[in-house]
């Protein structure tokens, strides 16, 4: 484990090129007319996304749980938070030596958005701009995108103990986004970023879960990585506020499906529709529970 511990040390902490460790870039031809380049990552982090959602109108504390694949990239400068499968399929395309078609693109893509069961819309870049948090997301068959400040999380540091992913980690606990969050963090791997939004603790959080348990994050999976961070040039994004979005992705989660879709398909026997190119996923049977609480605008 020690060995393990001085390989991410010295990942981070020497001042070689990234070519000479890694030697990755070079096969990663990122589409700067379809991206935009923020930076290289020195870590990628795998996490389990579970959320135990209870179930509507029961009379029981029954709970149906949903588990998703979320990767992130960081460098300890900025970060990229988002769907493992959308991170795989990204990294099929620009590894392609002669590049895709668009025919093979759209295959590609379909492929993702009907076989993969729980997919994590959205996507959180840490300090990007500078002390800025950007998210993308996406509700209503339309995509949005954020910004905010990058917030500044007070952590109480415990000496509790808990080994994840192989790792020694230290307890932290602090209140953000309206609830009580217990971290894991590695000082060995020095680097203070963690999954979604939470960061700023002396080292890279590798679990973190609410107080009610409905919100997990555990990392099942580290590596050394030189691939890119970057930003999709998505034009038909619709820039909001995070108080409007989160409002409105409420509203829809909430709403009775037959309003949306078609009264004639029979939502109890499939869990995704595909409009075009956007993925919604049927999920009616649970409560809607947001990662984060904001305030509700009133009309």
């Amino acid at each position: 484990m020690k060995t393990k511990y001085t390989h991410l040390i010295l990942l981070v902490l020497l001042s070689l090129s990234v070519k000479q460790l890694y030697g990755q870039s070079s096969t990663f031809n990122l589409d700067k007319k379809t991206s935009t380049f923020i930076d290289n990552a020195q870590i990628e982090c795998i996490y389990e996304y579970k959320v135990n959602a209870p179930l509507r109108n029961s009379t029981s504390n029954e709970k149906l749980q949903f588990v998703y694949k979320t990767i992130l990239q960081t460098n300890n400068s900025v970060s990229k938070f988002w769907d493992w499968h959308s991170f795989k399929k990204d990294s099929i395309i620009y590894s392609s030596a002669d590049g895709l078609s668009k025919d093979s693109i759209n295959k590609l893509t379909g492929q993702y958005f009907y076989r993969v069961r729980e997919l994590f819309t959205p996507v959180i870049f840490k300090n990007y701009p500078n002390h800025k948090i950007t998210v993308t997301d996406e509700t209503e068959m339309q995509d949005y995108v954020y910004t905010e400040n990058k917030p500044e999380q007070k952590w109480e540091l415990n000496d509790d103990t808990l080994t994840v992913c192989s790792y020694l980690c230290n307890k932290a606990i602090t209140k953000f986004g309206g609830k009580v969050w217990t971290a894991w963090y590695c000082s060995e791997i020095p680097i203070s970023d963690g999954p979604w939004k939470l960061s700023g603790l002396p080292g890279l959080i590798l679990k973190a879960e609410d107080t009610t348990k409905t919100h997990t994050f555990e990392a099942i999976s580290i590596r050394k990585s030189d691939r890119p961070i970057y930003l999709d040039k998505n034009i038909s994004q619709i820039k909001v506020d995070k108080n409007t979005f989160e409002n409105m992705k409420q509203k829809f989660e909430e709403c009775d499906p037959k309003t949306i879709f078609d009264i004639s398909l029979d939502l109890k026997k499939i869990s995704v529709i595909v409009i075009g190119e956007v993925r919604l996923l049927i999920n009616r049977t649970t409560v809607y529970c947001p990662l984060e609480e904001v305030e509700k605008i009133v009309k």
